[in-house]
């Protein structure tokens, strides 16, 4: 998918519609009337805070476990909002208690702070110690935090105006407050933006818009006029928030046949940018985000590495060569990260236009390494690894030594791996007979020197019983 200008304007327009309202009502305060009631008041605070609920309950139950520290975080950031901006509905007056409180006020500047900051928290760097003990220890993380919140809901039902020693009132606080909420928003943004440059994931475009719609928020909250309409502003936007991120989750799970990959999409939202300040520590995440969309080959990707380089060890592939090699092997179905699940997991035979999708994830991951600049040496070997010797391949039906070298290779070793692991829709066979299968195959699928350097390979490592001879070198 290309950004156009036309797209950039168009999404431009949707998401900046709250700021051009808000500067409308500033530009012209005769229109920025009082309105609403305090039932009105508690309906659509509370009907938000159920919204940020869901959230929360969508990340936790789609995630592999509350040992993803990302998700942790995540998943906190939408209990804080849930949680703390139900305080500010239920202060409401004639629900709880018949006048206004502190912690009424305090809780709506709060609720966007706190959850500003377990996003923030979800997309930052981390010390491989912090992730560790994050991934010991975040289910008792998240168990203490949401035990805080309940704690926080029962001292407000409980309690009168336990809050009232925050200024809350005070400009500079408020300016403070609304300096940091934003700042935390637009990074978060930020980081979910790279995902999306690099995945172009619809869930991941739909959390850069509810952080952008947040940041409104924020603002509206700052310098709208109490009780009028950019006042209520800050309330709707809020909402809009919530419908954009679930209108976006809705669209990708349907399209992708499960909601799982919702929170794949998002824990590998940094990855790809860190990934391109030479953090090489995100190839893991990636091949792990790679791998998790079919649980099926799960090992694969890694299986595949590791025999493309002993292809090009014997084939005696300079050392700089072979790390390009193991990066194109270990990247070379980066593209299946945009097919659905439902066609990957697929236990029957696949309709043309199914295949045609899976065919598609060749040019697919091309697109994703191509604008990755740490990912350049991987990019021949994820397009061109489905070409074929005689040219029935594709994406662009090369032949012979028209494939590059690293391609001819992944080609090898991802279909030995296929063959002898199985897949969903096929049976494993053993090493001798997919051994075979790649000999007869030499020449019009695989380049026959590929072949006899892995089978010699395999054989220095007694995973075959026999030396076979040299595979024919059969015309291309």
């Amino acid at each position: 998918m290309i950004l156009s200008a036309r797209w950039w304007t168009a999404w431009s327009l949707v998401l900046g519609l709250p700021m051009l309202a808000f500067g409308l009502l500033l530009a012209f305060p005769e229109f920025d009337t009082s309105f609403g009631s305090a039932s009105f008041h508690f309906y659509i605070v509370s009907g938000t805070a159920i919204a940020a609920a869901v959230a929360c309950l969508v990340i936790v139950s789609t995630s592999k476990s509350l040992c993803e520290t990302r998700m942790v975080f995540l998943g906190l950031a939408f209990l804080s909002i849930a949680a703390i901006f139900a305080v500010h509905g239920l202060g409401t007056p004639g629900h709880i208690h018949s006048e206004v409180h502190a912690e009424s006020q305090v809780s709506a500047w709060l609720s966007v702070f706190v959850g500003a900051l377990f996003i923030a928290a979800s997309v930052a760097t981390m010390r491989s110690k912090a992730e560790d003990w994050l991934k010991r220890n975040g289910k008792f993380l998240f168990v203490g935090v949401a035990s805080a919140l309940g704690v926080y809901i029962l001292l407000f039902i409980a309690t009168l105006d336990w809050l009232a020693w925050i200024p809350a009132d005070e400009r500079w606080l408020q300016l403070a407050m609304t300096a940091g909420t934003l700042t935390m928003l637009a990074f978060s943004a930020w980081r979910y933006f790279h995902a999306f440059l690099f995945a172009r994931l619809i869930s991941q475009w739909a959390m850069v818009g509810a952080l952008v719609l947040l940041m409104q928020v924020q603002i509206s909250l700052t310098w709208g006029q109490y009780w009028h309409l950019s006042w209520w502003l800050y309330h709707g936007t809020y909402g809009a928030a919530f419908l954009t991120l679930f209108g976006g989750w809705l669209i990708e799970s349907r399209r992708a046949g499960s909601a799982r990959v919702l929170s794949e999409a998002l824990s590998m939202r940094d990855a790809i940018a860190q990934l391109g300040h030479g953090h090489s520590r995100q190839v893991a995440d990636l091949v792990d985000a790679i791998e998790s969309k079919d649980l099926y080959t799960l090992g694969h990707v890694r299986r595949v590495a590791t025999f493309a380089v002993m292809i090009g060890k014997e084939m005696e592939l300079a050392t700089l060569d072979l790390r390009a090699l193991a990066l194109g092997a270990q990247m070379h179905d980066v593209g299946k990260i945009g097919v659905p699940d439902r066609i990957l997991t697929k236990p029957s035979g696949l309709t043309d236009e199914e295949f045609s999708q899976i065919r598609k994830h060749s040019t697919l991951g091309h697109e994703i390494a191509s604008r990755v600049s740490a990912l350049g040496p991987a990019t021949d070997a994820i397009r061109y690894h489905h070409e074929r010797m005689d040219g029935s391949g594709y994406p662009d039906g090369l032949k012979g030594k028209e494939i590059p070298l690293h391609a001819r290779i992944v080609a090898v070793a991802d279909a030995f791996d296929a063959m002898t692991s199985g897949r969903v829709y096929q049976s494993a066979i053993n090493d001798l007979d997919a051994i075979e299968e790649l000999k007869r195959s030499a020449g019009s699928h695989f380049d026959p020197a590929c072949v006899d350097s892995f089978v010699r390979a395999l054989s220095k490592l007694s995973r075959v019983d026999r030396d076979p001879p040299p595979v024919e070198q059969a015309a291309a």
